[in-house]
């Protein structure tokens, strides 16, 4: 495992290369960053970091700031042209002098910084007072022990025909995935795969990051390795996973519940709203239970209390206690009470979840997601005709709950799926009446724009068929039978780290080991010279390979979870998992995204 994770990682990076070297004692400065780089301090830093490091104030750099002409800031941001405008303007030349926010600037880029930009930056009235300028790589915002976010909004631009996402928008999507392989890696480069995509954009993609890898490599911060692995994988490769409703405990919450916040990873209990816990890895109930499937979590928790209360049994009852017990008593019935209303907490969320599943639709339609994903039953039979099942869903039944468009647009799109992939595609007349059977006439687009992730629900030969490996669907041992179905991405990543091999076939590599200076991003050759950022936070790192997956738009939290349990279940292999993507959607935000690409 990766010491303490990818937060870990940019938490070191973050004091060890930027706030560590210029503290000094009984000073304080301003921390200016984006919204990026906002992002990525709240999730890594703690306050007492912030503190202990002589930072006194915290300001966005896209809003108007006081100035503080007696305090040094360290900018923390990405190297775009609007943040050097803004930078640029915190200095401006006034009746022979200056007018400045503050008394010197510390700059540090979250990516490489191009000479224009430099030259922008030389050329100001700024520049007198910037006393550094690092690029720190790190463009990106860590998620979990094992998954990195790009913050990417606009991300599904790259899918998108009416506003396609720009070269500059694609070189910074390119930039970003770069700087988490200079964070994982130490210095050694992975070898870049992308599957065998149908679409050309993705291909494009995947030329960029190897040019930027290249070009990390000519500037001394990256070195070959033939061992780590990054594959980049469009969101077509796996159509199926993002519109299931999952059943274990993470996924089924940011899923169903909207006491959930998935911004914030928060959970605040609806019936007392001062009650509110966050979902992080530094809670370690949550992180322990996160990926069971909800009936387990529901047979582990009464067990948990139990325990808990076993473990603090000498605070129940104080008659007959000396003083010294007592005093030993009164000093851990604190601890015992932030336990206790944590365990009640995620008790209260795992009931709500279940709730949720017993008396909405989502018990109703579960085993019927699982038949269309899987193509048989449970028992391992085909099934006729699936549109006996779905009738229930798109069209109401006496006495039963009526389902939410969502709802039966997610039902609606596996049964396409399922129809295509069985070699027996529907036709558009036949589509568009169910369509309307169904009563989604709003939220059609969805499944048409299926079409602009290379999906060829329709057989026809506009679309490039796509070649994709064959499927061993074995439903694992002891799998519950809403629980059938399990992400491509698992395949991957079991076939590399358990079997050592990934078919280059349907996965094949961007550039052989040997290229280099061919396929260079000439426009930050200066990288040399700023990008001596990563110190001392890299010495701690661990040296393994790495597998690092990056799906371009967005992942689900069931494919999250597959990074942690096969590197849970690693055996021979030392290779590291790590998943990311633009954004971490849940199925509805999911069908947000694709309503909107025309």
């Amino acid at each position: 495992m990766i010491s303490g994770g990818l937060k870990d990682l940019v938490r070191k990076s973050i004091l060890e290369d930027v706030l560590v070297p210029l503290h000094n004692k009984g000073e304080w400065k301003v921390l200016v960053v984006d919204k990026l780089g906002m992002k990525i301090v709240s999730a890594c830093l703690k306050m007492k970091d912030i503190l202990d490091n002589g930072i006194t104030l915290i300001e966005d750099l896209s809003k108007a700031r006081q100035p503080l002409p007696y305090l040094e800031a360290i900018y923390f941001v990405k190297a775009s042209k609007e943040n050097i405008i803004s930078i640029k303007g915190d200095v401006t030349k006034s009746n022979g002098g200056y007018d400045v926010h503050y008394k010197a600037a510390h700059l540090f880029f979250t990516q490489m910084i191009s000479d224009d930009l430099i030259t922008d930056l030389a050329h100001s009235d700024m520049a007198p007072f910037i006393q550094t300028i690092k690029e720190v790589n790190l463009a990106f915002l860590p998620v979990e022990e094992r998954v990195f976010s790009l913050d990417g909004p606009e991300s599904y631009k790259f899918y998108s025909s009416e506003n396609p996402m720009s070269e500059e928008e694609m070189d910074h999507v390119a930039e970003q995935l770069v700087t988490v392989c200079a964070t994982l890696e130490e210095t050694p480069c992975p070898k870049v795969r992308i599957c065998n995509s149908n679409l050309p954009i993705a291909n494009k993609l995947a030329a960029k990051v190897q040019a930027k890898l290249n070009t990390y490599k000519e500037a001394g911060i990256l070195t070959d390795n033939s061992k780590s692995q990054l594959i980049i994988l469009d969101r077509g490769f796996d159509p199926i996973s993002p519109f299931l409703h999952e059943l274990t405990f993470q996924a089924m919450a940011y899923d169903l519940l909207s006491s959930i916040s998935p911004e914030k990873n928060t959970y605040t209990d609806s019936e007392d709203e001062s009650k509110k816990i966050i979902l992080d890895e530094n809670n370690e109930l949550w992180r322990e239970l996160r990926h069971l499937h909800i009936s387990n979590v529901l047979d582990m928790l009464p067990q948990k209390l139990k325990a808990l209360s076993e473990r603090y049994a000498d605070l129940h009852g104080g008659m007959g206690k000396d003083l010294t017990e007592m005093k030993d008593m009164i000093n851990k019935m604190p601890q015992y009470k932030k336990e206790k209303a944590l365990h009640e907490s995620i008790f209260k969320l795992a009931e709500e979840c279940f709730h949720k599943y017993k008396n909405g639709n989502v018990e109703r339609v579960v085993f019927l997601e699982q038949d269309l994903a899987m193509g048989v039953d449970s028992q391992d039979r085909p099934i006729d005709d699936y549109m006996k099942s779905c009738v229930h869903v798109f069209v109401p039944q006496s006495g039963s709950p009526v389902f939410t468009p969502y709802q039966k647009l997610r039902v609606l799109i596996l049964y396409v799926l399922n129809k295509a992939e069985s070699g027996k595609p529907l036709n558009k007349d036949t589509l568009a009446r169910l369509i309307e059977k169904a009563d989604i006439t709003n939220e059609e687009k969805a499944i048409y724009n299926l079409a602009l992730l290379g999906i060829n629900i329709f057989g026809t030969a506009d679309i490039p068929k796509r070649e994709v490996p064959p499927r061993i669907r074995q439903v694992a041992k002891g799998s519950f039978e809403t629980s059938r179905w399990t992400p491509v991405v698992q395949d991957i990543m079991e076939s590399l780290v358990h079997d050592g091999n990934l078919d280059t076939k349907y996965y094949p590599y961007v550039a052989s080991e040997t290229q280099s200076s061919n396929n260079v991003d000439h426009t930050v050759a200066s990288a040399r010279r700023y990008g001596q950022g990563r110190t001392a936070a890299i010495a701690t790192r661990t040296s393994g390979p790495k597998l690092i997956i990056y799906v371009m738009g967005s992942i689900s939290y069931s494919e999250m979870r597959c990074a942690h349990l096969v590197s849970e279940a690693r055996t021979r292999s030392r290779m590291e998992i790590i998943i990311g993507s633009d954004n971490i959607l849940t199925p509805e935000q999911y069908l947000d995204k694709l309503l909107k690409l025309t």
